[in-house]
């Protein structure tokens, strides 16, 4: 977002061609103290993350998401199975029963396609992963991660763990190797990585989620879908990309179903905050900014229900875009 702030001005600029507006909306906090109003602490439901994460990857889908970055940018979720081959690490196979490639498209506005990653999952018949490949994107399978540890999932769970811990390499290849196995991977000279689970809360329906090593940009992609307490789970999807510190880069959503419950912080720093705009992402042309109404966060911005914005805007190639302000 740093691009953002330095295309956007802090004055308030004159409309055109998005709707009325003028200074800070009525819904607005003139104050400039108070952030948006939290929600109440998530109450995580129990789910059955087993099923929850069987019923992802036995279920092929195709999934529409838009972002929350003021980009107007939208992403494609697809989940297919594909043929079963032995798995081989070091010389060493191991059967697969199940094999399910992640693919995630990031889109621009106009539709042109920004970056994709592709995650191919090996797994056995107890649903257990023998090892994972990624792809960037061009679709080549050139780094994997060969399985050092692996956890069962549990029936009833509102925690997170890790589904499986290896030994990720970028010696991988999907051709033949001796003539009889495929999808050999050599991690001798690896680096530890594997794949997180986790459940989130939801309304009305918790989220199960898979964090996937790597991604596109060094991001990592935590892939969501909401679940009942069986297991059993909606089409809708949530995706989350990270920053290499946890801290949350862009969120793409398809919340006809099921939305996020996130609980963010009320205390604003006076040295470090942030606050929104609407604005015209094809040029930078800001509508109208919001500079009274702070928040703690990029993310509690960008989640922000304070600001009724889309009642005085409502422009096709217009969004919300957050601005932070710093000072010494």
């Amino acid at each position: 977002m740093k691009r953002i702030a330095s295309i956007l001005t802090l004055a308030i600029l004159g409309a055109c061609g998005g709707g009325g507006g003028g200074g800070e909306s009525p819904n607005g906090n003139a104050s400039g103290n108070a952030g948006p109003t939290p929600p109440s602490t998530p109450a995580i439901t129990s789910i059955n993350a087993r099923q929850a994460f069987t019923t992802l990857m036995e279920t092929e889908r195709t999934v529409s998401l838009a972002s929350n970055d003021g980009f107007l940018g939208t992403a494609n979720l697809i989940i297919r199975s594909e043929q079963n081959y032995p798995f081989v690490s070091n010389g060493m196979s191991s059967d697969v029963a199940r094999t399910v490639v992640i693919q995630f498209q990031r889109l621009a506005a106009s539709g042109v396609m920004l970056g994709q990653s592709q995650w191919k999952l090996h797994l056995d018949a107890n649903m257990q992963p023998v090892g994972l490949g990624y792809a960037t994107n061009n679709g080549t399978f050139k780094d994997c991660v060969s399985v050092t540890g692996r956890n069962e999932l549990p029936t009833s769970a509102t925690t997170s763990g890790t589904l499986f811990a290896g030994q990720a390499s970028t010696t991988y290849a999907e051709t033949w190797r001796s003539g009889t196995y495929a999808h050999y991977c050599d991690t001798s000279a690896g680096y530890p990585s594997g794949v997180e689970w986790s459940v989130v809360a939801g309304a009305p329906n918790p989220y199960f989620c898979l964090t996937l090593p790597l991604g596109i940009s060094d991001l990592r992609t935590r892939i969501c879908t909401p679940v009942d307490s069986s297991g059993k789970q909606s089409a809708s999807q949530w995706v989350r990309l990270l920053q290499s510190d946890g801290t949350v880069n862009v969120d793409y959503k398809d919340t006809s179903a099921n939305r996020p419950v996130e609980q963010f912080s009320t205390t604003i720093n006076a040295k470090s905050y942030w606050y929104g705009a609407v604005w015209r992402p094809l040029d930078g042309y800001v509508y109208q900014s919001y500079p009274n109404t702070k928040f703690s966060s990029e993310q509690a911005c960008r989640e922000q229900t304070v600001i009724n914005w889309k009642q005085t805007w409502n422009a096709t190639n217009i969004g919300w875009t957050c601005i932070h302000v710093t000072s010494n």
